[in-house]
């Protein structure tokens, strides 16, 4: 395999990447939201922000239960602060959170800075908030359906509880350390109907929730329990294709996951119930996360959604989420994990939302992880810049892969030098294949040439390129990392200059890595091209005129690594050919 024949090849593969990405992680249940920018704005319904009262007439939930008087308490709001975040919680629903602000590390990490405020506008300088705003206030709470299929009422308890737990309105939590609050529901005859526990721990982003109900408050014959999460999840990224790619709601059942995104045509998504053992139910964005994770596998999941105009007069979809028990319990244990899609999070304090993280197929997600691990343990050992990570972690994969690079490039070389001789037997041979076979395979064993030989090498790499393109796409590491000048955040393209219109493939700005890059393979096609049919060359430029269009909205940290990247195997190609010319 020739040199243009290696190009086109690499060329067609990662294409089949970017192509064939969206509809294997659709299809894996692991994203995608549609583009729902376009949706006309009349269409939305219009955000909510926590000082507005709204309609209740368009409550997707009904409570139904006319016979119960419930004690009469105010709404109250207390503050929870830890290391990883500070979060508010309303007794509503028995300690529902209204606000959850990811805090900054000590580290200086700028990967939780920026973020929507409650009016919908972007801003650099502030933490990243979870909560996105809503007039129903149930992050978690419980409900009661009918069993029946036509009943459509059912009892939401997102009313406000009594708070039995005496503390302040603001609660610091030491690392270590950690905090129950009791809240309790109760009527007039029959007391207690149900009391709920939350627990919060200084070093996690998991929260317990667990509750307590009465059996006389529902009849297990007619009705079922549901634990819920109503509200979805606040955008992050400023540009909203980012959070598009990967946002909507998930359910994990017997080991899979089941992506849910509201179709782009859809201004609501009607209840839908998945029968089957639930493990967790989530909503989540580009590098954010909130799921429900009972502590017994649920009979059946709900989802639900709407679109909102939450952000700058764009379509968001706010996903409402719950885990259905039709056993009639009278006790719920269930953990909340809200934070980041950190692997190192997510394994301590959710395992199973390890699902949820895109790691590629079977065969990359073990070479997905390493490459993350490997990553993490050079930033953090060493203390340096994640761009100086990215330039080592380049050495160090040329270093890996320059034995078969340069088995590669060989027997591109050896295949150029016989190009004439073959010509010559194919012309010879024109009207008979086999003798024209037989001569071939002589020619190559003559002077040691593999016609696969540049091509194997390449396939080989194509796992570990895989991985490479899943962990510098979607890692929250790279979030906000700066590197030096103009590159200011690793997971974004390194754009210049804005454009006033969009191009397709290459997007609506300018970013410099792409070029850079382009530019490193010019030298190497110029170089490895020097002995190449001259109609064959606009080819090859062509190809390296789609890769800079292909990268140019692409992370600046992937671009950043395969500049670099580049600019070693040319130097290698470089040598090697020096070599094989004194031979």
């Amino acid at each position: 395999m020739n040199d243009i024949s290696r190009y086109i090849v690499a060329g067609v593969l990662i294409f089949l990447i970017i192509v064939l990405s969206e509809p294997y992680f659709e299809w894996l249940g692991l994203n995608n939201s549609p583009d729902l920018s376009s949706m006309p704005n009349s269409e939305l319904e219009e955000p909510v922000v926590p000082d507005v009262v709204l309609d209740k007439t368009d409550k997707p939930y009904i409570f139904n239960k006319d016979d119960e008087v419930f004690n009469e308490t105010n709404e109250i709001f207390k503050t929870i602060v830890t290391k990883l975040y500070t979060a508010t919680i309303s007794n509503r629903g028995g300690g529902s959170f209204v606000e959850f602000i990811i805090n900054r590390p000590p580290s200086g990490s700028l990967q939780y800075l920026g973020g929507y405020n409650n009016q919908g506008t972007y801003l650099n300088d502030i933490p990243v908030s979870l909560i996105l705003p809503s007039d129903i206030v149930c992050r978690p709470c419980l409900s009661f359906k009918p069993r029946t299929p036509s009943g459509d009422d059912i009892a939401l308890f997102d009313m406000p509880f009594d708070i039995l737990t005496k503390i302040p309105d603001t609660t610091y939590l030491e690392a270590g350390e950690t905090l129950d609050i009791v809240f309790k529901i109760k009527n007039s005859t029959q007391g207690g109907l149900i009391s709920k526990t939350t627990t919060f721990y200084g070093s996690s982003f998991k929260t317990d929730h667990n509750f307590s109900i009465n059996s006389t408050i529902y009849d297990s014959h007619q009705e079922v329990v549901e634990i819920s999460w109503l509200g979805g999840i606040r955008p992050t990224e400023e540009r909203r294709s980012e959070d598009q790619q990967y946002e909507g709601a998930l359910i994990g059942q017997s080991g899979g996951v089941e992506n849910i995104t509201i179709n782009a045509d859809d201004i609501k998504l009607a209840r839908d119930e998945y029968s089957g053992n639930t493990d967790w139910v989530g909503v989540r964005s580009k590098y954010f996360i909130t799921a429900l994770l009972p502590g017994v596998s649920g009979d059946y999941s709900v989802v639900s959604a709407k679109n909102t105009n939450f952000v700058d007069d764009i379509a968001v979809p706010s996903y409402d989420v719950s885990v259905g028990f039709d056993s009639g319990p009278t006790s719920i244990s269930s953990s909340v994990y809200m934070g980041p899609l950190d692997y190192d999070h997510i394994k301590n304090d959710a395992p199973p939302l390890d699902a949820a993280m895109n790691w590629g197929f079977s065969l990359i997600k073990p070479i997905s992880k390493a490459v993350l691990w490997v990553l993490k343990f050079l930033h953090n050992t060493f203390n340096i810049n994640y761009g100086i990570v990215l330039l080592l972690f380049a050495i160090m994969v040329r270093f890996i892969t320059g034995p078969l690079t340069k088995k590669s490039f060989e027997s591109s070389q050896n295949m150029q030098k016989v190009q004439p001789q073959l010509k010559t037997i194919q012309e010879k041979y024109k009207g008979d294949p086999q003798g024209l076979n037989r001569e071939t395979m002589a020619l190559y064993k003559k002077h040691g040439v593999n016609p696969l030989g540049g091509c194997l090498p390449i396939l080989l790499q194509m796992p570990l390129l895989f991985a490479l393109f899943q962990v510098f796409r979607s890692t929250i590491e790279f979030r906000g990392a700066p590197f030096f000048l103009w590159i200011s955040d690793l997971s974004k393209p390194d754009i210049v200059i804005d454009l006033p219109f969009y191009i397709p493939i290459y997007g609506d700005g300018i970013a410099v890595l792409p070029l850079i890059m382009g530019a490193t393979l010019i030298l190497t096609m110029r170089m490895s091209s020097a002995t190449m049919d001259p109609s064959q060359k606009p080819i090859m430029y062509m190809m390296n005129g789609f890769f800079v269009l292909l990268f140019n909205t692409f992370p600046s940290g992937l671009n950043l690594y395969y500049t670099a990247y580049n600019i070693l195997s040319f130097f290698q190609q470089r040598s090697i050919r020096s070599n094989l010319n004194k031979k």
